[in-house]
C-alpha cells in the first residue's frame, strides 16, 4: 500500500510539471506597451502584408522589440495567447487564466503592430513580457517512416498505429501535444480528426508550444480544459 501511494504521488507530481510547462504565475501588468521577444530573424512588414526593406526592418533571434498595446484577458482561446497560473490555498490545486496582445489579419497571416505601418508575424513571438506565447495549433509536415516501418501510419486516441498511411511531404494541422501509451515522445493531434501523428514522423517540430484546449483549472485531483 505504501508503494502504491508513493507511486501515485510521483505520477501526480509529473502530472503537474507538464501542464504548467511554459504558464507564469506573475499577474498581468496593465501597460500602453509590451516587449515581444522573438523566436527566430523576422522580417518586418507594412499593412498590406509587404515586407520593408533596410537594416532596421530585419530583427535578430531573441531580440526584444517594443510593440504598443497590453494584454486582454480572454475566456476564449485566442490563435495567440499566453497562460497565467494562480495557484489557489488548497494546494496542489490552481487554475489558469489566458490573455491575448491583440493582432491584426493580413492575408490570412496573423502579425503584431510594432508602431506605425509596421507589423511583424505573431507566429515569430516566443514571450510577451516574459510570458510564453501559445498558439491553438500548428502545421507539420509528415516525414519518412522509421524502421522497420515502410509507410508513416496515423495513430488512434489510444496511442496505437492505424492503417492509415499519411504520405510523405504531406502538410497538417495539428492542435494538440500529448504523450500516447506511455511513449517517450509527444505525439500531436491531426485537426478535426480522431488521428494523431508521432513526432518522430514530422520533418520538423512546431516552434512554437501548441494547444487548443489548455487547461482552465486542476481542482481536486480534476482537470478542466477551455
Amino acid at each position: 500500500m505504501k508503494k502504491n501511494k508513493t507511486i501515485f504521488t510521483v505520477l501526480i507530481a509529473v502530472f503537474l510539471g507538464i501542464v504548467s510547462l511554459g504558464m507564469n504565475s506573475s499577474p498581468v501588468k496593465a501597460a500602453n506597451n509590451v516587449k515581444l521577444y522573438l523566436n527566430s530573424n523576422s522580417y518586418v512588414y507594412n499593412n498590406k502584408g509587404q515586407r520593408l526593406r533596410g537594416k532596421n526592418n530585419y530583427l535578430k533571434k531573441n531580440k526584444a522589440v517594443t510593440a504598443p498595446g497590453k494584454l486582454l484577458k480572454t475566456n476564449s482561446v485566442k490563435r495567440y495567447y499566453v497562460q497565467v497560473r494562480q495557484d489557489l490555498q488548497s494546494s496542489p490545486d490552481f487554475k489558469v487564466d489566458l490573455y491575448y496582445l491583440p493582432y491584426k489579419v493580413i492575408k490570412s497571416q496573423p502579425y503584431y503592430k510594432l508602431n506605425n505601418n509596421k507589423y511583424i508575424k505573431c507566429c515569430n513571438i516566443k514571450r510577451i513580457n516574459q510570458k510564453t506565447v501559445f498558439t491553438n495549433q500548428a502545421t507539420v509536415i509528415v516525414g519518412k517512416p522509421l524502421p522497420p516501418d515502410k509507410n508513416v501510419y496515423a495513430m488512434n486516441p489510444s496511442g496505437k498505429f492505424t492503417k492509415k498511411i499519411l504520405k510523405r511531404g504531406q502538410k497538417l494541422v495539428v492542435d494538440e501535444a500529448n504523450i500516447l501509451n506511455g511513449s517517450l515522445y509527444s505525439s500531436y493531434h491531426i485537426k478535426n480528426t480522431q488521428y494523431w501523428i508521432y513526432s518522430g514522423n514530422v520533418v520538423k517540430k512546431p516552434k512554437m508550444p501548441f494547444s487548443a484546449h489548455p487547461t482552465k483549472s486542476f481542482i481536486n485531483m480534476q482537470r478542466t480544459q477551455y
